[in-house]
């Protein structure tokens, strides 16, 4: 588990909304698919902050930490919120290739590493047809473009030398991309998918090649996407949420086609808050024109979006902190 995956929550806030959004989809779930009696399995961190939620908002109490870090493992250990929570000193992947699901289950594959991301996304695939039917998978990826290396300045052309035969150093991540890729690499894929804006697209393109191949061979089975996400709190991150089902399910279908946060890996949300006052925060939650009462330009993030527009979309899901002394 990477340094990064400890930092609190009030230092990234677009992964808040990320988790309050996966939250609110498991909660649309509920009722329709008896979530409470499932077994979630998934990385806490240090402060198992996800896991007390999960009990906490959708009564679940079977509930399976996994960590291959002994530090964080005895961490978490010491800082389990419920009891119902097990912690387990175990690599991810292994938990899972040595359990027996005899109920349907939540799997939150959490990586960081992105220079193992071909096999994160197989391993994902792999689960499609082991799980039980209705289950949940989710995965997050680390959609960062610099992971792909950095050429030497002789392999690649310099924007004053613009009539160059070298590669731009775009060319040159595809190249490195195709490389690590494979199979799964998504046909018709251009150098302007390896930016930090659109990269993460590209990554979930081959997450959704490598998930329908694994569908093609499960002719009783399909799956349905329900969300997908785009965000970047200093590392630009992907994730995507499906339900594994029946083939023939229909109703599990409308039901996240009606959620208003519905989005399949093709047009993932794209989560970019913009850091607040709260008096910035209460003057966008309720004036109908909050850029003309602030009178000035929020600035924007490396991801481009407009932060007005990224607020009003999600302002139900932004994080709201305050100190407590204890």
């Amino acid at each position: 588990m990477s340094s990064a995956s400890s930092l609190p929550y009030r230092l990234r806030p677009n992964k808040a909304v990320d988790r309050e959004l996966f939250l609110n989809l498991l909660g649309r779930l509920g009722a329709a698919l008896k979530i409470e009696s499932y077994r979630y399995v998934g990385l806490g961190g240090p402060f198992l902050e996800d896991f007390r939620l999960i009990h906490a908002r959708l009564g679940l109490s079977d509930l399976v930490c996994v960590e291959s870090v002994e530090a964080v493992h005895r961490r978490q250990e010491f800082n389990r919120p419920v009891n119902c929570i097990k912690c387990v000193h175990e690599t991810l992947d292994d938990y899972i290739d040595g359990a027996e699901f005899d109920k349907p289950v939540i799997i939150w594959f959490d990586y960081t590493d992105p220079g193992a991301m071909t096999n994160q996304i197989e391993r994902f695939a792999q689960a499609v047809s082991e799980v039980p039917l209705n289950s949940v998978l989710r995965i997050t990826l680390n959609a960062n473009p610099s992971s792909l290396g950095k050429p030497d300045p002789d392999e690649v052309a310099t924007p004053l030398d613009p009539d160059s035969n070298l590669p731009t150093e775009k060319d040159w991540r595809l190249s490195r991309f195709k490389e690590r890729m494979g199979q799964l690499f998504p046909s018709g894929l251009s150098a302007d998918g390896m930016t930090f804006k659109r990269f993460g697209g590209s990554v979930l393109e081959a997450l959704s090649l490598a998930v329908d191949g694994e569908v093609l061979k499960l002719p009783d089975r399909k799956i349905i996407w329900a969300l997908a996400t785009h965000y970047a709190d200093g590392q630009p991150m992907v994730t995507a949420t499906l339900i594994v089902t029946d083939s023939t399910e229909v109703e599990l279908e409308a039901l996240i086609g009606e959620w208003q946060f519905a989005s399949k890996p093709e047009a993932p949300l794209k989560l970019d808050m913009p850091a607040l006052s709260t008096l910035e925060r209460l003057t966008m939650e309720t004036d109908p024109d909050p850029k003309v009462k602030m009178g000035y330009k929020l600035p924007k993030s490396d991801m481009g979006e407009d932060p007005f527009d990224a607020f009003r979309q999600f302002y139900r899901m932004y994080p709201h902190f305050a100190r407590v002394d204890l």
